[in-house]
């Protein structure tokens, strides 16, 4: 039910021509079926896509999206970083997870989708990943992952 949304990916959820997928997950977040968590760099990040920004006003009055403390999501971030902990450059990202307890990212990145899928970042749950990298139709995985309703971990780790 919480989710995390890459900003590789924010114009396949929040742009004019969005594929199959892209249109499925936005549906299920603006629909209050799931829940977006962003925070601190992320946040940042997919404000600079116009409609995302115009959506997450709305959002925040609506409780589809969860905000985190910026400082404290760039914080954790920061010590993710020091500790060498990411294969990837999204040490922001792993920090929202952690942080806002979601499990399911939406990201075409490949070294993010390995650190999401590693148990000593993200567990209880483990991460699952909502990806349109080999595929952009809604294909049945991606039906299942957002039917999910066990994708909020208790954040804070």
């Amino acid at each position: 039910m919480c989710a995390i949304l890459d900003a590789n990916v924010a114009g396949q959820v929040f742009g004019t021509d969005r594929p199959a997928a892209g249109q499925a997950f936005f549906e299920w977040i603006d629909s209050g079926r799931g829940r977006l968590v962003v925070g601190g760099r992320l946040r940042q990040e997919l404000d600079r896509n116009h409609a995302f920004r115009e959506w997450r006003r709305q959002a925040v009055l609506a409780g589809r999206i969860k905000l985190l403390n910026d400082e404290a999501v760039d914080g954790r971030a920061r010590q993710l970083e020091q500790d060498n902990a990411c294969r990837s450059d999204d040490e922001h990202v792993v920090a929202v997870a952690q942080l806002g307890g979601a499990r399911l990212l939406y990201s075409n990145d490949d070294a993010l989708q390995k650190d999401f899928g590693n148990k000593d970042l993200i567990d209880r749950p483990r991460g699952k990943v909502y990806s349109t990298q080999r595929h952009d139709h809604l294909r049945p995985e991606h039906r299942r992952l957002l039917a999910n309703r066990n994708l909020c971990g208790t954040g804070g780790q």
